[in-house]
């Protein structure tokens, strides 16, 4: 009994389960194909209709290309907002009166909720062709008009959301310099006062030539100053509405990236820092900005900063450092350049402060009428110059943000259908009967799992780890009679099985042939009397001396079967030890019959009389068969279990459950009862083991 239990699972049995329970499954596929049908009929004719956009190729900012844009990630973005509900909300919210009615909606909340069921039940198809930049909207509806309307409207109201999305930082960035102006403005119109009031209270015209141009110089360095400070601030905003669309694993990717990048960046930064200071020297000294000097120095600031752009182009281009952000490699290009203009905006402004600090020590040397005066003129002029730059900056972002047409280009617009779309009711309906197909499966298999009726050899090996000896076929319903081996049905598939159970019990023993065998099983009508009938005349037609024994002492059937007399048998051999009982012969077998019924037959059949008849006939004979009454219903069997040799367990194909052999099991292994194995009876052959009559009829052709 210490045999470990085989849980490995054969493909052919799952097969088999299909064959079990294959009415099951045709009844579900065949109630999917009436619906299938009943649908096809019935139901109203589809109409479809589709538009086209493109998703236009992001521009690299280096002019590079180094990526194929936009990346598989990015097209699916376009994909998931063109389902999210803000699209669909407009779109819904676009359709005029005679539209709605048209389109058989009450109400935009009506259409909305249509549209946004529609996506979530495939009605409205978006994807694209391959792996192209082509997305395709496709809308299946009953309404031709709707099909063609909310195709349409779809593309056209996505193409105004990319715009309005991409006008946002353009337009982030007009607000603050449009608050900046008015900031200047009030701030110039307080110096022009003051000078005013300054020079009316003091009598004064202007100052002299000399410092006239002290404040020109000084009002100049102020407004590079300050314009610098203003652009500075400006690409801080811009850098921040970029980050604001990263998440957080982002924004550590791309300060990681940047942080690469300023490595790279370093002598190009301070090389950059000490052109600005060169710069604002000269103006210092007087050196006015159209000075071929000063030129000389702007030329020189901007090849830095082309070499700067070259160096984070290159960045770009190496795939290894780039690797994991392929999903933000345009928020990446935008934030790095940024950043790069950023830093020079925040050198210039760095540079120009400290010259702007270098004149106003100097501006005390002036006398204090015309330090006063000269301060007022600076005032003005410096908001002046920065008044009109932030106008110039503000016309700039101004037209940017106008001109910004977005990544969405309309290829092409649905037309009204003219006929049904046949092929999408077909395609709904193969699926029906394909879903009907799995589902008739699964429910096969779901009532196969319930049903707790043994069904193959599997069943049992894996729960008790004993082997199934022999599988002995289901006789012909329609036949009254017991199948019993005579010499008129010696040959067949079912008299096979009998020689395989008697040839497998003969080759389990390392010892040969056991002396004695019990068969069993663990509940009623499970066919072990005819199992021991036909192993032991088995056995018999191979030469051995055989004696039969019906030890059921309840309800015997083997008398009946064989068609003999129960008067006297084994219930008067073990209350009368001298009284004489003749046995039956059938077929070279011996025969004990069970006799007439006691009033306690587990205390007989567990008498030393009883173990004394045992020894006597297993000298006589080469073989005893014990007929025993059902394990798990009486004692009897685990008593003369105990006697004999081995024992055989006899289960009965969907009948006996696996709770039943479970226990049987349990129950063998506590009492230490030796046990050659199973024997699966009224097998159909058909279902589960028709390919053991096939190749006994192909062989024996």
């Amino acid at each position: 009994m210490d045999r470990e239990p085989e849980n490995e699972l054969d493909i052919r049995d799952y097969f088999r389960i299909i064959r079990r329970r294959l009415w099951i499954i045709l009844g579900v596929i065949g109630f999917s194909i009436i619906l299938t049908c009943l649908y096809l009929i019935y139901s109203p004719p589809l109409y479809s209709s589709a538009s086209t956009i493109l998703v236009k190729k992001v521009e690299t900012l280096f002019g590079g290309g180094y990526f194929p844009s936009p990346t598989e990630e990015e097209i699916t973005n376009h994909i998931y907002l063109l389902k999210s509900d803000p699209v669909l909300r407009e779109t819904a919210m676009s359709f005029s009166k005679e539209e709605l009615k048209e389109m058989d909606f009450d109400s935009v909340r009506q259409a909305f909720r249509r549209i946004k069921n529609d996506i979530e039940n495939g009605r409205i198809e978006i994807g694209t062709e391959g792996e192209s930049r082509i997305v395709n909207i496709k809308v299946t509806e009953a309404n031709p008009y709707r099909s063609v309307f909310i195709a349409n409207r779809l593309a056209l109201t996505y193409r105004e959301f990319d715009i309005e999305m991409k006008r946002e930082d353009a337009h982030s960035t007009y607000s603050f310099i449009d608050n900046q102006i008015k900031l200047v403005k009030e701030d110039l119109e307080e110096a022009e006062g003051r000078l005013k009031n300054f020079k009316e209270s003091h009598g004064v015209v202007g100052i002299s030539a000399e410092a006239d141009e002290f404040i020109k110089q000084m009002a100049e360095i102020e407004m590079e100053y300050r314009k610098a400070k203003v652009e500075a601030e400006v690409l801080d905003r811009e850098l921040s509405s970029v980050e604001s669309r990263l998440n957080e694993r982002e924004k550590v990717l791309v300060a990681e990236a940047s942080e690469t990048s300023y490595e790279l960046l370093v002598d190009l930064k301070k090389q950059l820092t000490k052109l600005e200071n060169q710069r604002a020297d000269l103006l210092i000294k007087g050196y006015l900005l159209t000075d071929q000097k000063i030129q000389k120095v702007e030329q020189s600031v901007q090849s830095t900063k082309e070499k700067m752009d070259e160096v984070i182009a290159n960045l770009l281009q190496k795939r290894g450092i780039l690797d994991p952000l392929q999903e933000i490699k345009d928020l990446l290009q935008k934030s790095l350049y940024l950043t790069v203009e950023q830093t020079i905006a925040k050198t210039r402004e760095e540079a120009f402060s400290d010259a702007l600090s270098y004149y106003r020590k100097k501006l005390k040397e002036i006398p204090q009428r015309d330090l006063m005066l000269a301060r007022l003129e600076r005032d003005k002029r410096t908001n002046e110059n920065i008044y009109i730059m932030l106008l110039e900056k503000r016309e700039q972002s101004q037209i940017t943000e106008v001109s910004e047409r977005g990544d969405i280009f309309i290829l092409d617009l649905a037309t009204m259908p003219d006929n049904p779309n046949i092929l999408s009711k077909v395609k709904k309906g193969v699926l029906f009967i394909i879903l009907g197909l799995f589902i008739g499966i699964g429910v096969g298999f779901l009532v196969d799992y319930i049903d707790s009726a043994v069904r193959d050899e599997g069943d049992v090996t894996r729960i008790t780890g004993l082997p199934v000896l022999a599988s002995i076929p289901l006789i012909n319903s329609r036949e009254k009679e017991v199948f019993i081996l005579t010499d008129k049905n010696f040959t067949g598939s079912t008299a096979e099985a009998f020689r395989r159970l008697r040839t497998n019990i003969k080759l389990s023993r390392a010892n040969g042939l056991p002396s004695s065998l019990l068969i069993t099983g663990p509940n009623q009508n499970c066919g072990k009397s005819m199992i021991a009938i036909n192993l032991a005349l088995s056995f018999a037609s191979a030469g051995e001396k055989v004696l039969l024994i019906d030890t059921d002492l309840r309800k015997p059937s083997i008398e009946s079967y064989l068609g003999i007399s129960n008067r006297s048998g084994l219930t008067d051999l073990l209350v009368d030890s001298e009284r004489k009982v003749d046995m039956f012969k059938f077929n070279g077998v011996d025969m004990m019959a069970a006799g007439s019924l006691p009033p306690n037959p587990s205390e007989l059949l567990d008498s030393e009389r009883m173990r004394e008849l045992l020894k006597k006939w297993g000298g006589e004979y080469d073989l005893l068969i014990l007929d025993s009454p059902p394990l798990l219903s009486v004692s009897d069997s685990s008593i003369l279990a105990n006697e004999v040799e081995e024992t055989i367990i006899v289960v009965s194909y969907g009948e006996t459950t696996r709770g039943m052999i479970s226990h049987s099991s349990e129950l063998l292994m506590r009492l230490s009862i030796k046990t050659l194995g199973f024997v699966i009876n009224k097998v159909h052959p058909r279902r589960e083991y028709g390919y053991y009559s096939y190749y006994y009829k192909e062989y024996k052709t």
